[in-house]
């Protein structure tokens, strides 16, 4: 469901069980949201929490990229964008982690809002 819904789609695990349920009509919530946690884990789609919202998106897994959320509409949509790598690498010797995935979220005004 949420490979077939495309690149910059962000979709809550309720849409994925709506979409899915339009397919086998006797599927339950837990079964679509325990295989959203089991796809994530295996890095087949991303998982985003969006700040002030009750449930996390999820997208289909894809390159880096940023989100930017509108504060007024609440949409969100993908943004070209990376931290270089060499930042990356900066930040884990600095602070003595490991770097496994970079999940960046702007927030502001959408054109639209403007």
């Amino acid at each position: 469901m949420v490979e077939e819904a495309g690149p910059g789609s962000h979709l809550t695990a309720a849409q994925i069980w709506e979409r899915a349920r339009s397919l086998q009509p006797r599927i339950g919530f837990a079964t679509v949201h325990r295989s959203l946690i089991r796809l994530h884990e295996l890095g087949g789609v991303l998982k985003i929490d969006v700040p002030g919202e009750a449930s996390a998106i999820y997208e289909p897994a894809a390159g880096p990229h940023a989100h930017f959320r509108c504060t007024r509409c609440g949409a969100i949509r993908d943004l070209d964008f990376a931290l270089p790598p060499a930042t990356l690498q900066r930040l884990s010797a600095e602070h003595g982690v490991t770097i496994d995935r970079e999940i960046v979220t702007f927030s502001g005004t959408c054109a639209a809002c403007r």
